[in-house]
Protein backbone atom coordinates (compact mmCIF):
# COMPACT_ATOMS: atom_id res chain seq x y z
CA UNK A 1 0.00 0.00 0.00
CA UNK A 2 1.37 3.59 -0.84
CA UNK A 3 1.58 6.42 1.01
CA UNK A 4 -1.87 7.85 -0.11
CA UNK A 5 -3.44 4.88 0.67
CA UNK A 6 -2.35 4.59 4.27
CA UNK A 7 -3.39 8.00 4.61
CA UNK A 8 -7.05 6.90 3.22
CA UNK A 9 -6.85 3.97 5.35
CA UNK A 10 -5.94 5.57 8.58
CA UNK A 11 -8.58 8.20 8.06
CA UNK A 12 -11.71 6.09 7.70
CA UNK A 13 -10.34 4.51 10.95
CA UNK A 14 -10.57 7.39 12.43
CA UNK A 15 -13.88 7.59 11.19
CA UNK A 16 -15.08 4.31 12.30
CA UNK A 17 -13.93 4.87 15.83
CA UNK A 18 -15.73 7.75 16.20
CA UNK A 19 -18.94 6.65 14.82
CA UNK A 20 -18.55 4.38 17.32
CA UNK A 21 -17.96 6.30 20.41
CA UNK A 22 -21.18 8.64 19.07
CA UNK A 23 -23.28 5.21 19.12
CA UNK A 24 -22.21 4.31 22.45
CA UNK A 25 -23.06 7.49 23.81
CA UNK A 26 -26.51 7.65 22.11
CA UNK A 27 -27.23 4.23 23.84
CA UNK A 28 -26.88 5.47 27.07
CA UNK A 29 -24.02 3.64 28.10
CA UNK A 30 -21.94 6.78 29.51
CA UNK A 31 -24.51 9.37 30.41
CA UNK A 32 -27.76 8.81 32.53
CA UNK A 33 -30.84 10.73 31.91
CA UNK A 34 -31.97 12.54 34.73
CA UNK A 35 -34.85 11.19 36.73
CA UNK A 36 -38.23 13.26 36.17
CA UNK A 37 -39.67 14.61 38.85
CA UNK A 38 -42.39 12.66 40.48
CA UNK A 39 -45.63 13.25 40.25
CA UNK A 40 -49.65 11.86 42.07
CA UNK A 41 -49.64 9.66 38.66
CA UNK A 42 -46.30 8.30 38.50
CA UNK A 43 -45.30 5.12 39.74
CA UNK A 44 -43.90 5.21 43.71
CA UNK A 45 -40.47 3.78 43.52
CA UNK A 46 -40.34 0.31 45.47
CA UNK A 47 -38.13 0.02 48.69
CA UNK A 48 -36.84 -2.76 50.44
CA UNK A 49 -38.67 -3.63 53.96
CA UNK A 50 -35.29 -4.20 56.02
CA UNK A 51 -37.07 -5.79 58.49
CA UNK A 52 -39.18 -8.77 56.02
CA UNK A 53 -36.31 -8.74 53.07
CA UNK A 54 -39.34 -7.98 51.15
CA UNK A 55 -39.51 -5.37 47.98
CA UNK A 56 -42.76 -2.95 49.24
CA UNK A 57 -44.81 -0.59 47.60
CA UNK A 58 -45.13 2.44 49.97
CA UNK A 59 -48.60 3.97 50.32
CA UNK A 60 -49.26 7.66 48.90
CA UNK A 61 -50.91 10.22 50.47
CA UNK A 62 -53.54 13.00 48.67
CA UNK A 63 -50.50 15.19 48.84
CA UNK A 64 -48.66 12.69 46.78
CA UNK A 65 -45.99 12.10 49.21
CA UNK A 66 -44.39 8.41 50.22
CA UNK A 67 -44.34 8.68 53.87
CA UNK A 68 -41.01 6.70 55.03
CA UNK A 69 -42.47 5.63 58.22
CA UNK A 70 -45.64 4.21 56.80
CA UNK A 71 -44.15 2.19 54.38
CA UNK A 72 -46.25 -1.74 54.61
CA UNK A 73 -46.05 -3.85 52.28
CA UNK A 74 -48.24 -3.96 49.55
CA UNK A 75 -48.64 -7.35 47.96
CA UNK A 76 -51.32 -9.75 48.61
CA UNK A 77 -50.89 -12.15 51.72
CA UNK A 78 -48.01 -9.81 53.80
CA UNK A 79 -49.77 -10.46 57.06
CA UNK A 80 -47.53 -12.67 59.18
CA UNK A 81 -48.83 -12.01 62.39
CA UNK A 82 -48.83 -15.47 64.88
CA UNK A 83 -52.48 -14.37 65.26
CA UNK A 84 -53.22 -15.33 62.05
CA UNK A 85 -50.84 -18.61 61.96
CA UNK A 86 -52.00 -20.70 58.95
CA UNK A 87 -53.79 -18.21 57.05
CA UNK A 88 -50.93 -16.99 54.20
CA UNK A 89 -53.87 -15.15 52.27
CA UNK A 90 -54.22 -12.10 54.87
CA UNK A 91 -53.83 -9.02 53.49
CA UNK A 92 -54.64 -6.54 55.68
CA UNK A 93 -55.76 -5.83 59.18
CA UNK A 94 -58.05 -4.06 60.78
CA UNK A 95 -57.76 -3.32 64.73
CA UNK A 96 -60.77 -2.37 67.32
CA UNK A 97 -60.13 -1.12 70.85
CA UNK A 98 -63.23 -1.76 73.22
CA UNK A 99 -64.20 0.26 76.13
CA UNK A 100 -61.18 1.49 77.63
CA UNK A 101 -62.78 3.39 80.90
CA UNK A 102 -61.20 1.05 83.22
CA UNK A 103 -58.31 1.57 82.27
CA UNK A 104 -58.20 5.53 82.09
CA UNK A 105 -59.68 4.74 85.50
CA UNK A 106 -57.69 2.14 87.24
CA UNK A 107 -55.01 0.79 85.06
CA UNK A 108 -53.21 3.13 82.90
CA UNK A 109 -50.62 0.67 81.88
CA UNK A 110 -53.15 -1.39 80.09
CA UNK A 111 -54.11 1.18 77.89
CA UNK A 112 -49.92 1.97 77.33
CA UNK A 113 -49.16 -1.40 76.56
CA UNK A 114 -52.31 -2.19 73.99
CA UNK A 115 -51.35 1.67 71.94
CA UNK A 116 -47.85 0.10 72.07
CA UNK A 117 -48.47 -3.54 71.13
CA UNK A 118 -50.80 -1.98 67.83
CA UNK A 119 -47.47 0.23 66.75
CA UNK A 120 -45.09 -2.72 67.80
CA UNK A 121 -46.87 -5.62 65.22
CA UNK A 122 -47.68 -3.38 62.69
CA UNK A 123 -45.56 -4.06 59.83
CA UNK A 124 -46.11 -8.03 60.87
CA UNK A 125 -50.26 -7.27 60.85
CA UNK A 126 -50.29 -4.88 57.93
CA UNK A 127 -52.31 -2.82 59.93
CA UNK A 128 -54.54 0.04 58.55
CA UNK A 129 -56.77 1.34 60.97
CA UNK A 130 -57.95 1.40 64.27
CA UNK A 131 -61.51 1.80 66.09
CA UNK A 132 -61.77 2.82 69.11
CA UNK A 133 -65.67 2.24 69.95
CA UNK A 134 -66.03 4.74 72.59
CA UNK A 135 -65.83 5.08 76.52
CA UNK A 136 -62.27 6.00 76.31
CA UNK A 137 -62.67 7.39 80.23
CA UNK A 138 -65.09 5.88 83.07
CA UNK A 139 -66.09 9.51 84.78
CA UNK A 140 -65.93 12.36 82.44
CA UNK A 141 -65.52 15.08 85.11
CA UNK A 142 -62.12 13.29 86.41
CA UNK A 143 -59.63 15.24 84.48
CA UNK A 144 -56.53 12.53 85.73
CA UNK A 145 -58.81 10.01 83.30
CA UNK A 146 -58.34 12.27 80.32
CA UNK A 147 -55.19 12.80 80.51
CA UNK A 148 -54.38 8.65 80.86
CA UNK A 149 -56.43 8.30 77.38
CA UNK A 150 -54.46 11.48 76.19
CA UNK A 151 -50.95 9.70 76.71
CA UNK A 152 -52.36 6.41 75.66
CA UNK A 153 -53.44 7.29 71.89
CA UNK A 154 -50.51 10.06 71.99
CA UNK A 155 -48.40 6.70 70.81
CA UNK A 156 -51.06 6.06 67.99
CA UNK A 157 -51.11 9.53 66.62
CA UNK A 158 -47.08 9.64 67.06
CA UNK A 159 -46.55 6.62 65.42
CA UNK A 160 -48.66 7.76 62.02
CA UNK A 161 -51.33 4.87 62.50
CA UNK A 162 -54.87 6.14 61.67
CA UNK A 163 -57.44 5.58 64.02
CA UNK A 164 -60.67 6.86 64.33
CA UNK A 165 -62.18 7.40 68.20
CA UNK A 166 -65.84 8.13 69.23
CA UNK A 167 -67.64 9.07 72.49
CA UNK A 168 -69.69 6.58 74.86
CA UNK A 169 -71.83 7.27 77.34
CA UNK A 170 -69.11 7.81 80.50
CA UNK A 171 -67.65 10.37 78.12
CA UNK A 172 -70.70 12.45 77.88
CA UNK A 173 -72.43 11.74 80.89
CA UNK A 174 -76.28 12.19 81.49
CA UNK A 175 -76.37 15.32 79.99
CA UNK A 176 -74.43 14.49 76.93
CA UNK A 177 -72.14 17.21 77.53
CA UNK A 178 -69.26 16.81 74.80
CA UNK A 179 -67.17 19.37 76.10
CA UNK A 180 -64.51 17.84 77.53
CA UNK A 181 -64.30 14.86 74.85
CA UNK A 182 -63.55 18.04 72.73
CA UNK A 183 -61.06 19.31 74.50
CA UNK A 184 -58.95 16.56 73.90
CA UNK A 185 -60.56 14.62 71.17
CA UNK A 186 -61.67 17.16 69.21
CA UNK A 187 -61.57 18.27 65.43
CA UNK A 188 -58.34 20.18 65.74
CA UNK A 189 -56.28 16.64 66.84
CA UNK A 190 -56.94 14.85 63.65
CA UNK A 191 -57.85 17.46 60.67
CA UNK A 192 -53.86 17.67 60.04
CA UNK A 193 -53.73 13.67 59.32
CA UNK A 194 -54.10 13.39 55.30
CA UNK A 195 -56.45 10.27 55.61
CA UNK A 196 -58.90 12.46 57.89
CA UNK A 197 -62.12 13.10 55.87
CA UNK A 198 -64.29 15.20 57.48
CA UNK A 199 -65.60 16.32 61.39
CA UNK A 200 -69.19 16.56 62.32
CA UNK A 201 -69.44 18.65 65.35
CA UNK A 202 -65.83 18.75 66.45
CA UNK A 203 -65.40 15.17 65.65
CA UNK A 204 -68.81 14.12 67.57
CA UNK A 205 -68.85 12.19 64.43
CA UNK A 206 -65.79 12.44 61.80
CA UNK A 207 -64.86 10.31 58.82
CA UNK A 208 -61.44 8.83 57.11
CA UNK A 209 -60.72 7.72 53.67
CA UNK A 210 -58.34 4.98 53.99
CA UNK A 211 -57.27 3.07 50.42
CA UNK A 212 -55.71 -0.59 50.76
CA UNK A 213 -54.60 -2.34 47.53
CA UNK A 214 -56.17 0.14 45.09
CA UNK A 215 -59.53 -0.34 46.87
CA UNK A 216 -60.95 2.79 48.79
CA UNK A 217 -62.86 2.31 52.37
CA UNK A 218 -65.02 4.88 54.00
CA UNK A 219 -64.17 4.68 58.16
CA UNK A 220 -67.42 6.76 59.55
CA UNK A 221 -67.70 6.84 63.44
CA UNK A 222 -70.38 8.96 65.18
CA UNK A 223 -70.38 9.66 68.77
CA UNK A 224 -73.26 8.79 71.65
CA UNK A 225 -76.51 9.96 71.52
CA UNK A 226 -77.53 9.56 67.62
CA UNK A 227 -80.85 11.38 66.59
CA UNK A 228 -81.86 12.63 63.21
CA UNK A 229 -79.18 15.13 62.91
CA UNK A 230 -76.88 12.61 63.27
CA UNK A 231 -78.21 10.16 61.03
CA UNK A 232 -78.73 12.44 58.44
CA UNK A 233 -74.88 13.66 58.00
CA UNK A 234 -73.94 10.08 57.81
CA UNK A 235 -76.00 9.38 55.12
CA UNK A 236 -74.66 12.51 53.14
CA UNK A 237 -71.41 11.26 53.82
CA UNK A 238 -72.36 7.71 52.61
CA UNK A 239 -74.06 8.73 49.71
CA UNK A 240 -70.66 10.96 48.72
CA UNK A 241 -68.80 8.10 48.42
CA UNK A 242 -70.59 5.36 47.28
CA UNK A 243 -67.57 3.32 45.64
CA UNK A 244 -65.50 3.21 49.01
CA UNK A 245 -66.44 -0.08 51.08
CA UNK A 246 -68.19 1.97 54.82
CA UNK A 247 -67.49 0.49 57.87
CA UNK A 248 -69.30 1.79 61.06
CA UNK A 249 -68.13 2.46 63.85
CA UNK A 250 -71.05 3.64 66.89
CA UNK A 251 -70.72 2.84 70.74
CA UNK A 252 -74.02 1.38 70.63
CA UNK A 253 -75.80 -1.12 68.50
CA UNK A 254 -75.21 -5.02 69.20
CA UNK A 255 -77.04 -6.91 72.58
CA UNK A 256 -74.55 -9.44 73.80
CA UNK A 257 -77.34 -12.14 72.40
CA UNK A 258 -76.65 -10.80 68.72
CA UNK A 259 -79.74 -8.93 68.87
CA UNK A 260 -79.76 -5.08 67.77
CA UNK A 261 -80.40 -2.44 70.48
CA UNK A 262 -83.42 0.18 70.06
CA UNK A 263 -80.66 2.49 68.78
CA UNK A 264 -79.19 -0.28 66.66
CA UNK A 265 -82.23 -0.99 65.38
CA UNK A 266 -82.10 2.66 64.37
CA UNK A 267 -79.11 2.77 62.56
CA UNK A 268 -79.70 -0.70 60.72
CA UNK A 269 -83.21 1.03 59.31
CA UNK A 270 -81.94 4.51 58.44
CA UNK A 271 -78.22 3.66 58.01
CA UNK A 272 -77.38 0.45 56.92
CA UNK A 273 -80.38 -0.59 54.50
CA UNK A 274 -80.09 2.47 52.30
CA UNK A 275 -76.86 2.51 51.48
CA UNK A 276 -75.08 -0.61 49.85
CA UNK A 277 -71.68 0.72 50.53
CA UNK A 278 -72.48 -0.73 54.08
CA UNK A 279 -70.28 -3.70 54.74
CA UNK A 280 -69.55 -3.72 58.51
CA UNK A 281 -70.99 -2.15 61.96
CA UNK A 282 -68.71 -2.29 64.95
CA UNK A 283 -69.54 -1.37 68.76
CA UNK A 284 -68.90 -1.97 72.15
CA UNK A 285 -71.09 -0.55 75.42
CA UNK A 286 -72.70 -3.68 76.48
CA UNK A 287 -70.41 -6.40 78.20
CA UNK A 288 -69.72 -9.62 75.97
CA UNK A 289 -69.01 -10.55 72.39
CA UNK A 290 -71.53 -11.62 69.61
CA UNK A 291 -72.03 -10.74 65.51
CA UNK A 292 -74.45 -11.32 63.10
CA UNK A 293 -74.81 -11.27 59.34
CA UNK A 294 -77.37 -9.66 57.86
CA UNK A 295 -78.07 -10.41 53.82
CA UNK A 296 -80.36 -7.30 52.01
CA UNK A 297 -81.31 -7.22 48.95
CA UNK A 298 -80.97 -3.70 47.48
CA UNK A 299 -82.73 -3.87 44.36
CA UNK A 300 -85.65 -5.52 45.50
CA UNK A 301 -85.37 -8.34 42.59
CA UNK A 302 -85.68 -11.06 45.49
CA UNK A 303 -82.01 -11.51 45.08
CA UNK A 304 -79.61 -10.70 48.34
CA UNK A 305 -76.68 -8.45 47.12
CA UNK A 306 -74.83 -8.05 49.93
CA UNK A 307 -73.77 -8.95 53.75
CA UNK A 308 -73.81 -7.05 56.68
CA UNK A 309 -70.92 -8.08 59.65
CA UNK A 310 -72.06 -6.51 62.79
CA UNK A 311 -70.03 -7.17 65.74
CA UNK A 312 -70.12 -6.01 69.52
CA UNK A 313 -66.66 -6.49 71.39
CA UNK A 314 -66.26 -4.86 75.41
CA UNK A 315 -64.69 -6.60 77.93
CA UNK A 316 -64.63 -4.14 80.43
CA UNK A 317 -66.80 -6.67 82.95
CA UNK A 318 -64.16 -8.62 83.36
CA UNK A 319 -61.75 -7.18 85.48
CA UNK A 320 -61.99 -3.87 83.52
CA UNK A 321 -61.00 -5.85 80.34
CA UNK A 322 -57.41 -6.99 80.76
CA UNK A 323 -56.05 -5.86 77.44
CA UNK A 324 -58.14 -7.41 75.34
CA UNK A 325 -58.60 -5.78 71.80
CA UNK A 326 -60.21 -7.16 68.43
CA UNK A 327 -57.80 -7.68 65.63
CA UNK A 328 -59.52 -8.23 62.30
CA UNK A 329 -57.38 -10.21 58.83
CA UNK A 330 -59.31 -9.95 55.81
CA UNK A 331 -58.53 -12.20 52.88
CA UNK A 332 -60.16 -10.00 49.66
CA UNK A 333 -59.24 -13.11 47.13
CA UNK A 334 -61.56 -15.55 48.90
CA UNK A 335 -63.77 -13.03 50.31
CA UNK A 336 -62.91 -13.67 54.20
CA UNK A 337 -62.92 -12.07 57.56
CA UNK A 338 -60.84 -13.26 60.26
CA UNK A 339 -61.60 -11.88 63.72
CA UNK A 340 -58.92 -12.73 66.73
CA UNK A 341 -59.21 -11.27 70.08
CA UNK A 342 -56.23 -11.07 72.18
CA UNK A 343 -54.19 -9.43 75.38
CA UNK A 344 -51.34 -7.76 74.96
CA UNK A 345 -51.33 -7.26 78.69
CA UNK A 346 -52.05 -10.48 79.66
CA UNK A 347 -51.20 -12.89 76.35
CA UNK A 348 -54.63 -14.56 76.30
CA UNK A 349 -56.31 -15.33 73.13
CA UNK A 350 -59.99 -14.75 74.47
CA UNK A 351 -61.90 -13.89 77.19
CA UNK A 352 -65.50 -15.09 76.64
CA UNK A 353 -65.85 -18.35 74.42
CA UNK A 354 -63.89 -18.61 72.09
CA UNK A 355 -65.88 -19.12 69.51
CA UNK A 356 -67.30 -15.60 70.32
CA UNK A 357 -64.06 -13.94 70.07
CA UNK A 358 -62.04 -15.55 67.25
CA UNK A 359 -64.56 -16.71 64.07
CA UNK A 360 -64.25 -16.54 60.59
CA UNK A 361 -66.66 -14.38 58.03
CA UNK A 362 -67.87 -15.13 54.65
CA UNK A 363 -67.79 -11.49 53.37
CA UNK A 364 -67.10 -9.33 50.33
CA UNK A 365 -65.67 -6.29 51.11
CA UNK A 366 -66.07 -5.55 47.52
CA UNK A 367 -68.52 -2.64 45.87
Amino acid sequence: MGPGGRKRFKGLMIVFLLFLWITWILDGSMIEEPAAAASISDPVPQIKNIETGLTVQPEVNPAGQSPIADMIPFARGQVSHPLFMGLPGIDFTIGVMPDTQYYSKFHPEIFRVTSQWFVDNRRALNLKYIFHVGDIVHNREDPDQWKIADKALKILDDARIPYGVIAGNHDVGDHVDYTTYYQYFGEERYRWNPWYGESYKNNRGHYDLIDIMGKGYLMLSMGWAIGDEEIAWMNKVLKSYPDRTAILCVHDYLYKNGYRTVQGQLIYQKVVLPNPNVMMVLNGHTSGAAHRIDRIDDNHDGRFDRKVAQILADYQSLHGGQGYIRVMGFDMIHHKVYVRTYSPYKGGNHLFKEKEDNFDLNLSMDR
